[in-house]
């Protein structure tokens, strides 16, 4: 069962008020895909994708094919590590059709004030941080955005962010959604930690989820097992997987 308490139920519903950049519908569509300037191809220099349909923000539902997700940019720092100076982080440093570093993305919304988001990033530090980690053994790479500060509907900032990676010591990529501006269009604002499963392969949506599970194991599996043998949409021209 997803961790919920009273006071987040009060602040979800002041959180849907404060923030209109979330009244978006999650099914509505992106249109058609444009080229994104300063990140638009992935570590081996291949195109991200770019659909027919256009972009979308509906995740896979049996053997119906997710929406191909938007290649996103955010600031952040990479593998948490705020010394660095913020850099850009593009979905598409992730984008991997041959699966030679990942299998799935998972991407995590959460906020300062939000205590299962708290819970569940220390829950995944842990996880990083053990020999026997699921995520590294799934073929999972874990990335965090942060859309609000300790106030609820407050966008976050750099000095929010900082926080919360030294609150938690976060050995992983941390960034700034800050009043949802990217992902808005996903979820309710309310409705946190938001937690998506992306195929690497295609950049597929293949689940979608409010809450937080208690687990790790448990938190990666339905995208693990949404995962489709064969990728759902075709791979870039000129590009063969052994």
């Amino acid at each position: 069962m997803r961790t919920q308490t009273a006071w987040m139920a009060r602040a979800a519903a002041l959180a849907l008020a404060t923030v209109p950049a979330c009244s978006s519908s999650p099914s509505a569509s992106t249109g058609t895909c444009t080229d994104d300037a300063g990140g638009s191809t992935n570590p081996d220099g291949v195109p991200y994708p770019c659909p027919a349909a256009g972009y979308g923000h509906n995740p896979r539902s049996g053997s119906t094919p997710g929406s191909v997700i938007q290649n996103f940019q955010f600031q952040g720092y990479l593998n948490g590590d705020s010394t660095q100076p913020l850099t850009t982080i593009s979905l598409a440093d992730y984008y991997d059709p041959c699966n030679k570093r990942y299998k799935i993305l998972h991407l995590s919304v959460g906020a300062v004030w939000c205590q299962p988001c708290s819970e569940e990033t220390s829950a995944v530090v842990a996880d990083l941080a053990s020999p026997s980690s699921v995520l590294k053994a799934g073929g999972v790479v874990f990335l965090q955005a942060l859309d609000d500060g300790p106030t609820v509907g407050v966008p976050a900032t750099t000095n929010d962010l900082n926080y919360w990676i030294m609150s938690h010591n976060s050995n992983f990529t941390e960034m700034l959604d800050p009043g949802l501006m990217n992902l808005g269009g996903f979820f309710a604002a309310a409705s946190i930690p938001w937690n998506s499963d992306i195929d690497v392969r295609t950049m597929e949506m293949l689940d979608s989820s409010e809450g937080w599970l208690g687990d790790v194991g448990s938190e990666i599996q339905p995208g693990l097992s949404a995962l489709p043998a064969t990728p759902s949409y075709p791979l870039p021209a000129g590009v063969t997987c052994n």
